[in-house]
């Protein structure tokens, strides 16, 4: 009575607490005051570096993921001109993205370019004048002239009677890459065997991570994907919002399947169990109401919430059941008792269940990964709450019929009883599964690239992939961050750089180079180059006026003005695509195209001029934490050891915890054999694993007297955890398909071995505590 009392109790209390969780959630969430987010590298932990490259390295981020690249294919001019105006004037109207403006102006530039003019000298010609070759300086400039291609006029011979700029200009152009490349209206453009192709770029108004910016500008795309159609143009789209978009999308879906898969199979489950639907129903309550405190508290811990957060949560419905199908197959066995009756014996073994499995989540909260603490922060309160849920509210309940469900499942107890009695069967069967798992174990393979985190649509791959193709040459993600204490000391610092890097590029152990430098000389060069073209004798240039018959006043009077020309500085380059190169008036970015050969490159690495490799330095620091989640797994078996011996004795520690570590080996062995590559993510299913698997042998332990109804019980505690994690192993997201694998192999011999190994012992019995006492 006095346990009665209490609970009612504790019934009232905790439903005031639910209530008032559910009304702070419903106001947030009406003032959409919770934040949801999407960005999957969030989940991983901070590179711990300097922070100044830390900063440059969040400067490039941001400078790649605020963009969408659109690449429109037309089949004539005038296809393209209405497109582009089209797409020029949506997205302004939208108020999506930034006014759309055109990449660079190119007669301004050019313009502008030629007015600075003075100190800007094609290589060939500043190695002529440094040898003081003057004479092989005017044969050039007079085979230029002679150059049917070249447009030569008065004006131009008198502001520049050398040529100079001309092959200046023409070294430029070969700093694009591809000389199919002109800029037409501002915007960059192809004509060749495939058709005419623009380049458009949209900027961001919004995080590309956000999920109601994501909605909007989904639609405007579909929008102006049906404009071009109409006007027979084919758009490429491509950029980390489209990409975000895809993996929110999946992420949703897979939510719903996940979600929809478990709950139909659950179902099945418990008609097949209990013939009735009321357990579903509970569960869901049960379910819910974890959800909803897991989800306060997560929140309020974190301050947002992540969305694969969500889609783990909603396989929390194929742990909890486990401890409420013991209950309830018990209960069926003891109709006569009330419900809190029968629950009290079951408590210690329902509670320490309970326990090994939230163990598996704290060993989780300690890992460095952000995804992986809310994660485990979020089922840990979960299922707490769930399993309060459920203790408060199974009792209460009629006993259900469980009896056609043991009979049918009978076999799981005979097979036990069959191997339980053969004692060299069962030791000759555990050292056979020992062997060949552990030899395996020794071609386990490991695959820590980071790229795996995010799930990709092969038509987005497509896409991506034929816009870099066609205008971006492939640009790699690898890049110098380049330091001076001065402006001056910086431009030096990249000439010097840019040098070495031609070299490597002449030797192929890289495709190309993309630098402000190679556009912009340093003023100290281009001063220099100025004093050079003044100390050109006198002679010399009269003899290149006479031989073009120009006056030669005219060229010394070219000569003269020079010492007032203006030099060009980065002022000019503000709207130009590269301008993003220059980070602040000390710092500068060079970006690598295609590495092959990265030891060459990473020798050229030094304090003013540091190569930075996100992807591969997020790859190692994903490796590091597998290895160090290796550890920490060694450390939960050890710990999870010692308190089984603390609470059940020291000869329980091998029955308990044997069958689970046979299930961990034989999960990566059945991998190793299907040819999959483990991840942090393979390694932190088995935290899992151990709290789920332990769950098994701790109730096999407890059932001396009822191995029929434990087997009946367990067996649907296994099913239900393969539909809640199972499905996860669908997943389009490679990290979460490896996570949802392994629990999936790992919890079906969690309890296979569980059922066959695990000896009973008779000082747990239950069903005695239930005989009236004498």
């Amino acid at each position: 009575m006095r346990f009665s009392n209490w609970q009612n109790k504790f019934t009232a209390i905790w439903l005031a607490f639910l209530c008032i969780i559910a009304v702070v959630l419903g106001a947030a969430w009406l003032h959409k005051d919770i934040h949801i987010q999407t960005n999957i590298f969030a989940l991983l932990p901070e590179a711990h570096q300097n922070a100044d490259l830390e900063r440059a390295q969040q400067y490039v981020s941001d400078q790649l993921n605020d963009k969408v690249f659109v690449v429109l294919d037309a089949k004539n001019d005038q296809q393209l001109a209405r497109a582009t105006a089209a797409l020029k004037i949506q997205a302004d109207q939208s108020d999506l993205f930034q006014p759309v403006q055109p990449q660079l102006d190119y007669d301004k530039f050019s313009q502008a370019l030629y007015q600075h003019k003075a100190g800007l000298l094609a290589e060939n010609d500043r190695t002529l004048l440094a040898q003081q070759d003057y004479a092989a300086l005017s044969e050039q400039s007079l085979l230029q002239l002679m150059s049917p291609g070249m447009p030569v006029t008065a004006d131009l011979l008198q502001q520049d009677p050398l040529l100079l700029f001309p092959r200046y200009a023409m070294g430029l152009s070969a700093l694009q890459g591809s000389s199919d490349i002109n800029l037409e209206q501002g915007f960059a453009t192809i004509r060749d065997d495939q058709g005419i192709s623009r380049l458009m770029v949209l900027q961001l108004k919004s995080s590309p991570y956000n999920i109601e910016y994501q909605e909007q500008t989904a639609a405007f795309i579909q929008q102006m994907n049906q404009q071009f159609s109409q006007l027979q143009v084919k758009p490429h789209w491509t950029g980390t919002l489209l990409f975000a978009q895809f993996g929110t999308n999946s992420a949703k879906e897979e939510i719903s399947t996940i979600g929809v898969g478990s709950t139909l199979g659950i179902l099945l489950l418990v008609w097949f169990g209990f013939r009735s639907v009321r357990p579903m129903l509970t569960e869901m309550v049960a379910v819910g109401t974890g959800s909803l405190v897991a989800f306060a508290v997560t929140y309020w811990i974190f301050g947002e919430i992540h969305l694969m957060t969500l889609v783990f949560g909603a396989s929390l419905i194929g742990v909890c059941v486990d401890f409420s199908f013991y209950f309830m197959a018990m209960q069926s066995q003891h109709r006569h008792l009330d419900g809190f009756a029968v629950l009290k014996p079951l408590l210690p073994s329902l509670f320490v269940g309970l326990m090994t499995t939230l163990l598996a989540y704290v060993v989780l909260s300690f890992t460095p990964f952000p995804g992986f603490r809310q994660i485990a922060v979020f089922s840990m309160v979960g299922l707490s709450a769930a399993w309060i849920t459920s203790i408060l509210l199974l009792p209460r309940l009629p006993a259900l019929n469980a009896e056609p469900a043991i009979r049918t499942l009978s076999f799981i107890g005979k097979a036990r009883h069959y191997v339980q009695a053969r004692k060299p069967l069962r030791y000759a069967m555990m050292t056979a599964i020992l062997l060949v798992t552990g030899s395996s174990l020794l071609f386990l393979k490991s695959n820590d690239d980071i790229r795996n985190l995010q799930s990709m649509d092969q038509s987005l791959k497509q896409e991506d992939q034929y816009v870099r193709s066609r205008f971006m040459q492939q640009q790699g993600s690898d890049y110098f961050v380049v330091r001076g204490q001065t402006p001056a000391e910086l431009q030096r610092n990249e000439q010097q750089l840019l040098t070495q890097l031609s070299v490597l590029q002449q030797n192929g152990k890289l495709d190309g180079v993309q630098a402000l430098g190679q556009w912009l000389p340093p003023v100290q060069q281009q001063k220099q180059d100025i004093a050079m073209l003044q100390a050109i004798p006198q002679t010399a240039l009269t003899e290149y006026a006479n031989a073009l018959q120009l006056h030669p006043a005219d060229v010394l009077r070219w000569q003269a003005s020079l010492k007032d020309q203006p030099v060009l500085t980065d002022a000019l380059f503000k709207h130009h695509p590269l301008s993003f190169l220059q980070m602040s008036p000390t710092e500068r970015l060079v970006m690598l195209q295609n590495v092959h050969d990265v030891n060459a490159v990473q020798q050229l690495s030094h304090a003013n001029a540091q190569l930075l490799r996100p992807v591969n330095q997020l790859s190692e620091l994903f490796k590091q934490h597998r290895e160090h989640a290796q550890r920490l797994l060694i450390i939960a078996l050890v710990i999870l050891a010692i308190g089984l011996g603390l609470m059940y004795g020291k000869k329980s520690i091998f029955p308990l915890v044997l069958p689970v570590s046979m299930a961990l080996m034989t999960a990566f062995a059945i991998q190793v054999w299907l040819g999959v590559e483990i991840n942090l993510f393979s390694i932190m299913g088995t935290f899992l694993i151990i709290g789920i698997g332990v769950d098994y042998a701790i109730f096999y332990r407890h059932g001396h007297d009822h191995p029929q109804v434990v087997g009946m019980a367990l067996f649907l505690c296994m099913m239900s955890t393969f539909f809640g994690f199972g499905l996860l192993s669908f997943s389009h997201t490679y990290a979460i398909h490896s996570f949802g694998l392994t629990v999936l192999l790992g919890v079906i011999f969690s309890f296979i071995y569980a059922t066959l190994f695990t000896s009973s012992d008779a000082k747990h019995a239950v069903v005695q505590q239930y005989q009236p006492k004498r």
